[in-house]
């Protein structure tokens, strides 16, 4: 889905001329030197709202803390005591295998333990394999991931 959307934007952009002047303005200034081309500047004038429509981009496709990615669950009950058992499970994930994330979630009616930040389906298999003799029962699961810290 992210692929579809940086395609449209770089359609996007190439549909709209770049104006690319000699002159010296106030815009954008690289040197040409770095280039190894004559001394000199380029400047960029960006077509009027193109500014506009990149933040308007920006806002709707990244107001998400995250991106959609894949988890193990290893663990979803609702009923009595459903949160001390996934408390007790997810402290047991955590000790057993500290290099993993853990994340106890509520989603009503189930209180839900799962693990890891997989991009693709294949690292959470790996994963869900070396979890699963410990874990037997554990399955993957599409859930928005964390990013990377900036």
């Amino acid at each position: 889905m992210t692929f579809k959307k940086f395609v449209t934007l770089a359609f996007l952009i190439f549909c709209f001329d770049l104006v690319v002047s000699g002159q010296i303005q106030d815009s954008l200034k690289l040197p040409l030197a770095s280039l190894n081309t004559m001394p000199g500047t380029i400047n960029w004038k960006l077509p009027g709202g193109l500014s506009e429509l990149i933040e308007q981009y920006k806002t709707v496709n990244f107001k998400e803390p995250g991106l959609d990615g894949y988890r193990v669950q290893v663990f979803s009950d609702g009923g009595n005591n459903a949160r001390e058992r996934a408390s007790k499970i997810q402290s047991e994930l955590e000790n057993s295998y500290p290099e993993i994330e853990v994340y106890l979630s509520y989603q009503q009616p189930n209180f839900k333990v799962r693990c890891g930040n997989f991009r693709t389906k294949a690292e959470a298999r790996r994963c869900q394999l070396e979890i699963m003799k410990d874990f037997p029962g554990c399955f993957i699961v599409r859930d928005m991931i964390r990013t990377l810290p900036d």
